[in-house]
């Protein structure tokens, strides 16, 4: 009678707190498994991911010493120059290498996430379900115990992220074909605007207002996908059915879906802002690392450019978890509150 009292009375306060309250509540109470999770997959993007971009530095050594020399050679001739001019074909085919590897492990950080999130809220319904103070209340939820519980999931939410993001690709590919449609002047009618020809009505719908409305749907259909990783820990299903149940889950709350979505992404962008700002820091003191180390060749430096990008990804994960807390406590609230997180029947509580 007192388990079914408690498992009453926490639905009862769950359905009267605004979901961003209660995933704040959670992130709160479950800090070390939430963070710790962060902490796990920012070091892992930063080792990994350092490494693909270590690995690119070392094989355009090469072709950043060719640029020093011709510039050193251009300067006294008193010639014109373009930096990179000569290596800058070799630069794009190192680029067109790692770009694709490093997006790899976006997804793997971003599904590692969400999964670790879900797990984590699932953890604390059991745990408020049992009574926190009951004899059979589970203890809390180590980073070990975090990780056999969502290692069933990695590979399904992993199949979910790449389906994301065929599904992202899709719009966003195609309002950047307007703006290059409009570019190239293949639209009748449209005309790019010019410093002595002002933007006309028929430029601003297709080539302004057209590409952003796209995007913007887009963003909902990323929003309406968004509940697939948490689905699947919480269902046990494969990732085609994950999507497909996020897509019903989230017809019935297309406005607030979006909204929520919405406000993660402006508080990630906030983050990744602020970090960037930060990274800047790092990247100075790099550049005068790597002048120390080089003979003060300022062509190796160009790579830096980068840095402040870098630092705030590794760090962005940070900001990323609560997001997952978020979207698991979205999807029991569409959900009426079903489903736990399924684990196999020999993997440890805590």
């Amino acid at each position: 009678m007192t388990d079914s009292s408690s498992v009453i009375s926490s639905d009862v306060c769950r359905a009267g707190t605004p979901v961003v309250a209660e995933a704040l509540r959670i992130t709160g109470r479950n800090r070390r498994p939430v963070f710790g999770s962060a902490v796990l997959a920012g070091a892992a993007a930063l080792l990994v991911g350092g490494g693909i971009v270590a690995g690119a530095f070392a094989a355009s050594w090469g072709l950043f010493l060719e640029a020093r020399s011709a510039a050193e050679l251009a300067i006294e001739g008193e010639d014109s120059y373009v930096a990179y001019a000569d290596q800058w074909d070799s630069l794009v085919k190192v680029a067109f290498c790692v770009y694709p590897l490093l997006v790899l492990v976006a997804m793997v950080s971003v599904a590692w996430l969400l999964t670790a999130q879900a797990v984590t809220v699932a953890y604390a319904r059991e745990r408020a379900a049992a009574g926190a103070g009951a004899a059979t209340a589970p203890g809390a939820l180590t980073l070990r115990a975090l990780w056999r519980r969502s290692r069933p999931h990695l590979g399904a939410a992993l199949r979910v992220q790449l389906l994301t993001l065929v599904c992202a690709l899709i719009p966003g590919l195609a309002g950047l074909l307007v703006l290059l449609v409009v570019g190239w002047e293949m639209v009748p009618g449209v005309v790019w605007p010019t410093y002595h020809d002002p933007a006309t009505v028929q430029f601003i719908l297709v080539g302004r207002i057209l590409p952003v409305v796209i995007w913007v749907l887009g963003f909902v259909l990323l929003a309406r996908f968004s509940l697939a990783t948490t689905i699947r820990v919480a269902d046990n299903s494969s990732a085609t059915a994950a999507m497909r149940r996020s897509w019903t889950l989230t017809r019935t709350a297309r406005l607030g879906t979006a909204g929520i979505c919405l406000l993660s992404a402006v508080a990630v962008a906030v983050a990744f802002m602020v970090l960037k700002w930060l990274g800047a820091y790092v990247a100075h003191w790099a550049g005068l690392l790597m002048l120390a180390t080089t003979g003060g060749n300022v062509w190796v430096t160009g790579v830096l450019i980068i840095t402040p990008v870098a630092v705030a990804l590794v760090l962005l994960p940070l900001a990323l978890a609560p997001m997952g807390v978020l979207l698991a406590c979205l999807r029991e609230r569409l959900d009426g509150g079903t489903g736990e997180a399924r684990v196999p029947s020999g993997a440890p509580i805590g």
